[in-house]
């Protein structure tokens, strides 16, 4: 067997055809390293819709012979902008499985608070309110409210970054561009079709503890807890 001498050099043609081979045929995970893998498929899943989270209750209210509707969900999403997408993305998913005057979901840290009664003030991540009819709801003057608190939250679960909320259309360009438009998963959901009496035991799991969280829902529309 002949060995090609130290000297020999493909043709310079030959090497881009190789090259435009080897781009096409499983080069796309060294090209992402070089021009981004956004660019080369698109942002992720995450970027773009939010992140994975699990419910922890949902508290349905009376006010004043409206129908408040507030979920509390649990995410360990350490970026505040997939924070505030995963709380709207489950603002619409609440919003097209229930009927509602207003929603409101609160997303805590996956290290956060146990109990409702302390879901509140930095233990909250991101928060969005919806109406459909804004004019009804006191404190309510737009479809939307939605903020979050940039930054990780601390090893406790709570927040002490900036506070950001966004605009109607930052809120529209969020929506509008989501991919993924499921709920989080309950941990309730198996329990609750085998007892047939699950949500009671939801609502009611922590309501001495959480009660007064809830008491004053009309202030929380306009200051939302914090």
């Amino acid at each position: 067997m002949k060995f090609l001498p130290t000297s020999f050099r493909l043709p310079r043609k030959l090497l881009i055809i190789a090259a435009g081979v080897m781009v096409l045929t499983g080069a796309s995970g060294a090209a992402a390293i070089f021009v981004g893998r956004d660019v080369l498929l698109g942002p992720s899943s995450e970027k773009v819709s939010g992140a994975a989270c699990t419910t922890v209750t949902t508290v349905r209210l009376e006010q004043d012979g409206q129908h408040w509707l507030r979920r509390y969900v649990r995410s360990d999403a350490k970026d505040g902008e997939v924070r505030i997408k995963t709380a709207l993305r489950i603002a619409g998913a609440v919003s097209n499985a229930e009927e509602a005057d207003l929603y409101q979901v609160i997303l805590i840290d996956a290290a956060g608070p146990e109990y409702r009664a302390d879901m509140r003030g930095r233990a909250i991540g991101a928060e969005v309110l919806f109406a459909r009819d804004p004019a009804a709801v006191p404190g309510m003057s737009a479809p939307f409210v939605a903020r979050y608190t940039d930054g990780s939250p601390a090893a406790n679960g709570e927040f002490y970054g900036e506070r950001k909320e966004l605009s109607l259309d930052e809120i529209k360009a969020i929506v509008t561009s989501m991919k993924d438009r499921e709920d989080c998963i309950d941990p309730n959901a198996t329990e609750t079709a085998k007892s047939g009496h699950g949500e009671a035991k939801e609502e009611g799991g922590h309501a001495a503890e959480g009660e007064h969280a809830a008491a004053e829902p009309s202030h929380e529309v306009a200051a939302s807890g914090h």
